[in-house]
């Protein structure tokens, strides 16, 4: 019982909250410093998503007359907090070299909280535009997590283990690890919610989908969430793949990874619903299984 208090109320104090918040404005610096020296421009302050979320908060949160108040204001508090226990998780397993049994399980479920929870909060609106946001996010919740799982447990096969800092330890560059680094990486992309998988808030088509509805705090906490997702997703990639006991490697890996991100981000167009659920299922997890098979044979 003194370890589960000691977890809940250290752990997810720092590093889980602490140094995720803290850790999510030099991420989201580099990420919209990068994005605006490849579009020529210069580019925001350091503090600039700082800034941004304290004037959302500041706001004030409007809650459509047809909504359902309850699951509306709740579900976006629950998916920051979905994302901070993911972060405390992933956090405690690098830096303290501690964790659980099933603890990789655990973190991929709880990645998936703050989706289902904009979509519970977006489709209480009762909007048109955020429902048609809704059904996108739906399709490409099944259509990624099915790859991602698949590549994923070629490094949990190679640690025979469910805990990450086993999986972390045991990690080696093999051609299987690549492959499966990539369909990770894509999967991963597409959990963030990043172009050229966007579509479900696709600002240009659907007036920003399904957060349309959003507001005030309410829409300061969904986008925050998504910039401390887009803090761990790198440093999961790098532990299962690329870890090191030195830290400062490990951070070089993650930046490498996280600049890879914005690359990605803002060198391909957005991709209809149809052709994101094509690749995904025929393209990326074939490439799975195959990293599978590879790595049965030793590769």
């Amino acid at each position: 019982m003194n370890n589960i208090v000691k977890y809940l109320i250290f752990y997810l104090l720092f590093p889980g909250f602490c140094f995720s918040f803290a850790l999510s404005i030099l991420v989201g610096y580099i990420d919209r410093k990068l994005t605006a020296r490849l579009q020529y421009r210069q580019g925001p302050p350091l503090l600039q998503n700082l800034y941004d979320f304290l004037k959302l908060v500041s706001k004030e949160v409007v809650i459509p007359n047809t909504a359902n108040s309850l699951i509306f204001v709740i579900a976006p508090v629950i998916g920051f907090a979905s994302i901070i226990l993911a972060s405390t998780i992933l956090w405690v397993s690098i830096f303290f070299k501690q964790g659980f049994v099933g603890d990789v399980i655990v973190f991929i479920y709880i990645l998936t909280i703050p989706s289902v929870m904009l979509m519970l909060s977006s489709s209480s609106t009762g909007n048109i535009i955020a429902s048609l946001g809704v059904s996108r996010e739906i399709k490409m919740l099944l259509s990624y997590e099915l790859p991602l799982i698949t590549a994923l447990l070629v490094p949990i096969l190679k640690a025979r283990s469910l805990k990450l800092i086993d999986i972390f330890s045991s990690n080696t560059i093999s051609l299987s690890s690549l492959i499966s680094f990539v369909v990770v990486l894509l999967c991963m992309h597409a959990k963030l919610g990043l172009v050229p998988f966007d579509a479900p808030e696709a600002e240009t088509e659907l007036a920003g989908g399904i957060l349309i509805e959003h507001s005030g705090f309410l829409l300061g906490l969904v986008k925050l969430t998504k910039q401390i997702m887009l803090t761990i997703v790198p440093g999961f990639i790098a532990g299962v793949y690329f870890y090191s006991k030195n830290l400062i490697v490990f951070f070089v890996v993650y930046l490498v990874i996280l600049i890879l991100i914005t690359l990605i981000r803002n060198t391909n167009p957005r991709l209809k619903i149809q052709q994101s659920l094509k690749f995904f299922w025929f393209g990326l997890f074939p490439l799975a299984i195959l990293s599978i098979i590879l790595y049965l044979f030793g590769s």
